[in-house]
């Protein structure tokens, strides 16, 4: 073959070969890097660690899908409830492992977008907030009565401890430590808000929660859904 033809032919199957591969899962977090446990996901219980491109894990908390795609990292207390300790796979990643495409037992599949921006710090740590290697609720305490029923249905409820929160509603967006911050906010659509549009454009607002050390003691702005 004329060496301008072999020249070309190369070129041509190294370009197939990019267009296939651009197309196939991503799977980067399979060789991510080893993490320690996310201390603040640790307020949860179940242990930390690397989490990998086909293993199985389980919802740390109350997680919410939104708009029918995703589940945010901004934790909304509107949308699709997925139950703390709900089985799941991770099937691949996406944008450095900012996204984390997960499959339910039930056959629902979903992605978990992590975060991004001046105030994000390490996607390896921040899954640990949605995902843990094993069931959550073996170890944990989610009282009776009124704190039972707002963890069932993911609704803060006054007298819930912190853990208690985060089990019911995911933990807060821009709170850098649910630990010692004695005010949370999450975002809500107002009632009536699937009539109007694009979810995020419309009747928002946010549900503020005041802790007097380790309790809620006020819920300001929660609409029932």
């Amino acid at each position: 073959m004329p060496k301008f033809l072999l020249v070309c032919s190369t070129v041509l199957a190294s370009l197939l070969a990019a267009g296939c591969s651009s197309s196939a899962p991503r799977a980067s977090a399979a060789n991510g890097p080893a993490v320690g446990p996310n201390a603040t996901a640790a307020l949860v219980g179940g242990p930390g660690g690397q989490i990998r491109v086909g293993g199985k894990y389980w919802a740390r908390t109350n997680l919410r899908i939104v708009g029918g795609k995703q589940i945010d990292h901004e934790s909304w207390v509107t949308g699709d409830l997925v139950t703390m300790g709900t089985a799941m796979t991770v099937m691949e990643t996406a944008k450095d492992d900012t996204r984390w495409r997960v499959k339910f037992d039930d056959g629902r599949e979903v992605w978990i977008f992590v975060g991004y921006g001046a105030g994000f710090k390490d996607q390896y740590q921040e899954i640990q907030k949605f995902l843990a290697a094993q069931d959550p609720k073996a170890d944990f305490d989610a009282g009776s009565g009124d704190i039972a029923d707002g963890i069932k249905f993911g609704r803060p409820v006054v007298g819930m401890s912190r853990a208690q929160v985060l089990a019911a509603c995911g933990f807060p967006p821009k709170v850098t430590d649910p630990a010692t911050s004695d005010q949370w906010r999450y975002p809500q659509l107002g009632a009536g808000w699937r009539t109007h549009g694009w979810f995020r454009g419309y009747n928002q607002h946010n549900v503020t929660l005041e802790f007097s050390g380790e309790k809620v003691v006020r819920v300001l702005g929660l609409e029932l859904e």
